[in-house]
């Protein structure tokens, strides 16, 4: 067999749709009961799968929707993402007829996300920096490049916003996000510019939906975790009408609500590096998350 025969086999598996690679992702983990690395090019595959199969699981979205406990396991050893989406998706359950939305900070802008019967049947504006890999425009979505603390948006325009895991970043360093420079920045106040640029494009009675991690107070300079003190400024700019608060943090036995008092002492974490001294990771657990506590807010115009 000569070398382009054997690479034939490695070229069809490269050229498997994203769906297949999730489901072989999934597959590994059931077999060797582990997930894989996130480091490792399997670990997005079967969190996108194991979100995939949550927001798909109408009895999982109507657990979050009321505000109930969640099953044991929930999102073991999995990011902040796998309660982010469901929990945007309970609220989408909400709607049922053609509903004009905005998606401030681009989080939902994935096939799996903007595919789903959900999503697809509204009409969808995605804000970000800059252009992304993944682009929905065959499916009607909107695609604006801009500053979500001045968007080009009328007023009353939007009959809800999404802002996923968004708001800790704005003011702070993007320029992992965009290439212009003048988004290298150190002002971490500025997500109250953008609470109220997020309050004026909806319309009157429109929902803010928001996400952000949340524990003790810390900075990291690309992203800040909030804590109760700030969560309170934010809510008190927006001046709600009315609101709702619900607070999740991760464990070894996956994803839970809890009490916000439960979240407060709660930093963020980060994989040590593979190079890392072995005192240095013997410092972290075995979690392959981000955010230890999450932060999820509607508030009414």
């Amino acid at each position: 067999m000569d070398s382009a025969q054997k690479l034939r086999p490695l070229a069809r598996v490269t050229q498997l749709s994203r769906s297949c690679r999730q489901k072989i992702a999934a597959l590994i983990f059931r077999c060797y009961g582990r997930v894989p690395s996130t480091r490792g090019k399997g670990f997005s595959a079967y969190r996108n799968s194991s979100i995939d199969r949550l927001v798909n699981d109408e009895e999982f979205l109507r657990l979050l929707q009321q505000a109930r406990p969640l099953p044991t396991g929930t999102g073991v050893q999995l990011d902040e993402r796998v309660i982010e989406y469901p929990w945007v998706f309970s609220k989408l359950l909400s709607y049922r007829e053609e509903t004009r939305f905005l998606d401030a900070g681009s989080a939902l802008n994935h096939s799996f996300i903007m595919n789903h019967p959900l999503v697809k049947r509204h009409k969808w504006t995605l804000l970000t920096l800059a252009p992304e890999p993944e682009c929905f425009a065959n499916l009607g979505v909107s695609y604006v490049y801009d500053d979500l603390r001045a968007t080009p948006f009328k007023e009353d325009y939007f009959d809800a916003v999404f802002c996923v895991s968004v708001i800790e970043h704005v003011g702070m360093d993007n320029t992992g996000y965009t290439p212009d420079k003048s988004y290298r920045q150190i002002r971490p106040r500025d997500y109250l510019s953008a609470i109220d640029e997020m309050k004026r494009v909806l319309k009157p009675n429109g929902w803010l939906f928001l996400t952000l991690p949340f524990g003790r107070y810390e900075n990291h300079g690309w992203f800040q975790q909030f804590d109760s003190a700030l969560l309170l400024d934010l809510i008190s700019q927006f001046r709600p009408r009315k609101e709702e608060k619900v607070f999740f943090r991760s464990s070894p036995q996956g994803w839970q609500q809890c009490p916000e008092n439960d979240c407060k002492s709660l930093g963020y974490w980060f994989a040590p590096k593979p190079d890392s001294p072995a005192n240095e990771k013997s410092r972290y657990t075995a979690l392959q998350v981000s955010a230890m506590g999450l932060a999820c807010i509607a508030l009414q115009k």
